[in-house]
C-alpha cells in the first residue's frame, strides 16, 4: 500500500510541478505574481507603466504607490474620482488614491493606513449621497474588501488569475508566450501594461494613481450618456434619510484627521445634468431620493462644518451640461474632473488650501485640449 502511494505521489509531483513552474514563469513575466511593492517602485522608475491586477489589489498597490511618492494632496474614495491628475494640483504632490474604498468604513480605513503611511496635507473624500445609505454600504463592504494581507492565499489567487488568462486567450501558447516574453502596450499612450488585467484590458493604473478609461466604455460613451437618470439610479439604491451609522463613520474620519493633523475636503462630484434633474424633481422617486436631498440640504452641511470637514456639492453645476465632460451620466471625464477643481479653486476656503496652483496654468490645460472627452494630460 505504501508503495503504491508512493508512485501516485511520485505521478502526480511529475505532472503537477512543471505546470506549477511553467505557471509561475508566467505569472512572473506577466506581472500577475509580482510583489505589488516591487510594482510600485518601478513606475517610481518608470513614467510610461500603467498596473492593473485583480480588483481585491488595487487598494493594497496603492498604499504602496503612496509609501512611493509620499504624496501633499491625497484622493480618496470610489470610482466618481477615478480620473482626476496629478497634474491639476502641482506644484503639489498629489496621488488620486480612488477606486480603493466604496463604503464609507472603507473610505475611512483606507484613510487611516494611508496617512500611516505617508503625512498629507490634505485628503479629498468623494462623498456621495449614495454612500450614506446602510443597504448599499453593507452589500459593498462584503463584496469590496481589499486583500491587505497579500499572503499565501493571495498568491493562489494570483496563480488563478494567470492561469484564467491563459483559458480567456484559448491556451493559445504562442499569445501567452508573446505576452509573457513582449512588452504590451495600450493604444493611447504607447504605456506599457503590467499585470494580467492590464494586458487583457488595454488600460490601468498610472502612476499618479488615476486609471485611464478602458477601450470598452470610450466604445460605449455615448450609448451609455443617453441613459441619464436610468443608469445612476439602477447603479446605486437610494433610501428616505442618511444613516447615523454612516455619518458616524465621517465623525470617525474627523477624529482622525485631528489626530494625523490633515484637513478633510469632501466632494461630490458632477452627474449628468439628465441624472441630477430627475433626482431633483421625480416625484415617484421622491422616498428614494431622500438621501439626495439631505446630503444636499443646509443641516448636513453645518453638521460636517462642526466636524471640521469641507463639504462641496458640486453634482449639479454647468460642468454637468457638457457631455464632453463624462464618460457615463455617474462618472466624470479627465475634462471634467479638470473643470471641477477648476471652479473649486474660485471658492475661497477651498482655493486657500492650494495658494500656489496657478488657476490660469489649468484653463491653458482645459484650452489646448479642446474636443478631447478622455485623455487632457498625455
Amino acid at each position: 500500500m505504501a508503495r503504491y502511494v508512493a508512485i501516485i505521489v511520485a505521478l502526480f509531483a511529475a505532472l503537477f510541478l512543471p505546470v506549477l513552474a511553467i505557471l509561475e514563469w508566467v505569472g512572473w513575466r506577466l506581472g500577475a505574481t509580482v510583489p505589488l511593492s516591487a510594482i510600485a517602485t518601478e513606475q517610481s522608475q518608470d513614467d510610461k507603466l500603467v498596473w492593473l491586477g485583480a480588483f481585491k489589489d488595487y487598494a493594497p498597490y496603492k498604499l504602496e504607490r503612496i509609501k512611493q511618492v509620499q504624496p501633499e494632496v491625497l484622493l480618496v474614495g470610489s470610482s466618481r474620482c477615478g480620473q482626476a491628475r496629478a497634474q491639476i494640483f502641482r506644484p503639489y504632490v498629489a496621488y488620486n488614491a480612488c477606486l480603493t474604498a466604496w463604503p464609507l468604513i472603507h473610505v475611512v480605513d483606507f484613510v487611516d493606513r494611508a496617512t500611516t503611511a505617508a503625512k498629507p496635507r490634505v485628503v479629498i473624500v468623494a462623498l456621495d449621497y449614495f454612500l450614506f445609505g446602510d443597504f448599499l454600504a453593507e452589500a459593498w463592504r462584503k463584496e469590496r474588501t481589499m486583500d491587505f494581507v497579500q499572503g499565501l492565499d493571495s498568491h493562489r489567487r494570483k496563480l488563478h488569475d494567470v492561469a484564467d488568462f491563459a483559458i480567456r486567450t484559448g491556451v493559445d501558447s504562442t499569445a501567452i508566450m508573446s505576452a509573457a516574453t513582449t512588452p504590451q502596450v495600450e493604444s493611447v499612450d504607447q504605456n506599457r501594461l503590467i499585470g494580467t488585467e492590464a494586458i487583457r484590458g488595454k488600460f490601468g493604473f498610472r502612476n499618479d494613481g488615476s486609471v485611464m478609461v478602458a477601450p470598452p466604455y470610450r466604445a460605449s460613451a455615448a450609448e451609455t450618456l443617453s441613459r441619464g437618470a436610468q443608469y445612476v439610479t439602477s447603479s446605486f439604491p437610494g433610501a428616505p434619510h442618511l444613516s447615523e451609522r454612516q455619518l458616524g463613520e465621517i465623525e470617525r474620519l474627523s477624529r482622525l484627521s485631528r489626530e494625523r493633523g490633515f484637513s478633510v475636503i469632501a466632494v461630490q462630484y458632477p452627474f449628468l445634468e439628465s441624472a441630477a434633474a430627475f433626482l431633483d424633481t421625480d416625484e415617484a422617486y421622491w422616498p428614494y431620493s431622500g438621501l439626495w436631498r439631505e446630503l444636499r440640504s443646509k443641516p448636513t452641511a453645518e453638521r460636517f462644518s462642526k466636524l471640521g470637514i469641507q463639504f462641496y456639492d458640486m453634482s449639479r453645476t454647468p460642468i454637468s451640461q457638457d457631455k464632453q465632460n463624462f464618460f457615463d451620466p455617474a462618472h466624470p471625464s479627465e475634462r471634467g474632473m479638470l473643470k471641477t477643481f477648476l471652479a473649486l479653486l474660485g471658492r475661497p476656503e477651498f482655493g486657500t488650501l492650494f495658494p500656489r496652483i496657478d488657476r490660469d496654468t489649468l484653463a491653458s490645460d482645459l484650452d489646448r485640449a479642446k474636443g478631447e472627452q478622455f485623455d487632457l494630460y498625455h
